[in-house]
């Protein structure tokens, strides 16, 4: 793949009033949200759930693309068709993640690095070879007490560079993920001030690589308040100070924009995304890679009856509908409260 064809997948990926479902929980992740909600994690039960939300009707109005776990890649669905064959048939771009967790970084404390750079040339490869369009890797930057340290962010922006070199040398766009927890006390502020630095230096390590930037995609945090500071969620300032580090930090010729839903509830979610995307334009594309945000209500009505499989695609396609919306500033954010998702459903 060829520059011209990494930005053409990249632009596909940010199509208006399209985004991503980040269905890419590891298997240790997905054991605990199964636990949560009294249903046993197995690559079965796995692979039925994920299942029902990739053939939910109507996904591919909502979707442009979807980040598997390795596990799930290579899965399939019920007929016996690879699910990354199924994403394909229906318009939707198949990309996997591709880091190997996060390990404690030697000499600093409470900070971390992301592992699974050997052995990833080769890999990628396999992926693409198998029908991977894009791929992802996800760095964490947490705000604390004397952190992050400059050395972290460079440490994380240099993997991360490596990381989007290698995946375009393979014809595989880029998502790369520096995640700055919402976890914390800090004030919103600060949130903006270290994704500044975080930005910074992650696009400077990017260009000293040659990474190609209209075929990268940005998957981030917003600007906001930490969980523990005690300070409401404003989503109009939320709104401000996100649009504001991105216009003043980000390249503008890169490939998009996606954002995290990041431990947010997922009408906070939902409505902070619709007030950035009303206030102003952007010179990418910009919309949202959610995964709590879309699937919490879903897994909880998953477990409580397994069978009800279309009542749980309708709260899934209602989901979807409402990202949807918010990622082009059309959201009616008073639509959020109503309970009844089945007599809601006639809006989708």
């Amino acid at each position: 793949m060829n520059e011209q064809e990494l930005e053409h997948v990249a632009k596909a990926l940010v199509t208006a009033g399209k985004g991503l479902l980040a269905a890419d929980e590891s298997s240790h992740t997905c054991e605990k949200r199964f636990a949560s909600v009294g249903v046993e994690c197995t690559e079965g039960t796995r692979r039925e759930y994920r299942q029902l939300l990739l053939t939910t009707p109507r996904m591919r109005e909502y979707l442009s693309g979807v980040i598997f776990f390795d596990e799930t890649f290579w899965q399939a669905t019920d007929s016996g068709q690879p699910f990354r064959e199924y994403l394909d048939t229906n318009q939707v771009i198949p990309g996997v993640k591709v880091d190997k967790g996060l390990i404690d970084l030697p000499g600093f404390a409470n900070e971390k690095i992301t592992q699974g750079l050997d052995g990833l040339p080769d890999q990628m490869a396999d992926y693409a070879h198998a029908g991977a369009k894009f791929a992802k890797w996800r760095a964490v930057i947490t705000i604390g007490d004397g952190i992050p340290t400059d050395e972290c962010i460079r440490a994380n922006a240099f993997v991360l560079a490596r990381y989007a070199r290698i995946c375009q040398e393979e014809g595989i766009v880029p998502l790369v993920e520096p995640e700055v927890l919402y976890d914390g006390n800090h004030s919103i502020d600060q949130c903006e001030a270290v994704m500044a630095r975080v930005f910074d230096s992650l696009f400077q390590t990017m260009r000293a690589f040659r990474t190609y930037l209209p075929g990268v995609i940005l998957k981030t945090s917003m600007v906001l308040p930490g969980k523990d500071s005690g300070a409401p969620m404003d989503y109009d300032q939320v709104a401000k100070q996100t649009r504001r580090v991105l216009h003043e930090h980000v390249p503008h010729e890169l490939g998009g924009v996606v954002f995290l839903s990041g431990g947010q509830k997922p009408n906070d979610a939902f409505i902070n995304l619709n007030r950035i995307a009303k206030s102003g334009s952007n010179p990418w594309g910009l919309t949202f890679s959610y995964s709590r945000a879309l699937q919490d209500p879903v897994l909880k009505a998953w477990a409580k009856n397994r069978h009800a499989i279309n009542a749980t695609q309708q709260l899934f396609q209602r989901q979807l509908f409402f990202a949807s919306a918010a990622s082009k500033g059309e959201l009616n954010e008073s639509s959020l409260e109503r309970d009844d998702f089945v007599s809601h459903s006639q809006d989708l």
